[in-house]
């Protein structure tokens, strides 16, 4: 199982507090960081044998894992910035809403570090256009939300490629491409930050901004 297990483990007495405006104190977990390592995750209800090239990841050694929560199979690995986010969310079922928060929240970051504007697309992607830049997806355990998004910051396409078949199912805007054809990245929009300066950058960013951006949205218990 992949999960940024630490979210689940960590009690929210510890967690940081980010005051909004009105100076009103709340917990949030984030962090963005990227891994060194190259590994295929799948969602909750993915299956490896449709979802990836089974025999070109145990050829390059690459594990296929599973995270909780849904969305579609992606690669993570050096070039791609992962971001683990979670509070305590009013809504039990607001999972579209909370979708669009925060990755407009993440899509703000991004355009003041120097990209383009981006915007959501199919269900949860973050897209420049009509190509994807990001993925994303939402766990939760009743009010407690865990999103995860990997974005595409100057990883190798063509590896990608090669480890992931085509997804079994796929959002209309993607109409069919290939993972080349479908796919970008920050730096070849013209942002010039390396996974690990983005990082720093959307870090101080949230930790600026999140507060305020979710004030009405938090479970005040």
């Amino acid at each position: 199982m992949w999960m940024d297990n630490w979210v689940l483990n960590l009690p929210k007495k510890y967690w940081p507090k980010y005051k909004s405006q009105d100076l009103n104190e709340n917990s949030f977990l984030f962090r963005f960081f990227e891994t060194k390592r190259n590994v295929v995750v799948l969602s909750s209800s993915n299956k490896p044998d449709i979802e990836a090239n089974v025999l070109e990841c145990e050829k390059n050694n690459v594990p296929i894992l599973r995270r909780k929560g849904g969305g579609g199979t992606v690669v993570l690995g050096e070039g791609c910035l992962i971001l683990t986010f979670a509070f305590y969310a009013k809504d039990v079922f607001g999972n579209n809403k909370y979708f669009q928060m925060i990755n407009q929240l993440w899509i703000n970051a991004l355009k003041e570090a120097g990209c383009p504007e981006l915007s959501q697309n199919g269900i949860s992607d973050i897209s420049f256009l009509d190509k994807k830049i990001a993925g994303t997806s939402i766990f939760r355990k009743k009010h407690l939300l865990v999103y995860q998004g990997s974005l595409l910051v100057n990883p190798n396409i063509e590896f990608i490629s090669q480890l992931l078949a085509h997804p079994s199912r796929e959002p209309d805007y993607r109409q069919g491409r290939d993972h080349n054809s479908f796919l970008t990245t920050t730096q070849k929009l013209g942002c010039p930050l390396t996974a690990s300066e983005l990082a720093d950058h959307c870090q101080a960013y949230f930790q600026q901004h999140v507060a305020q951006f979710f004030q009405n949205e938090i479970l005040n218990k």
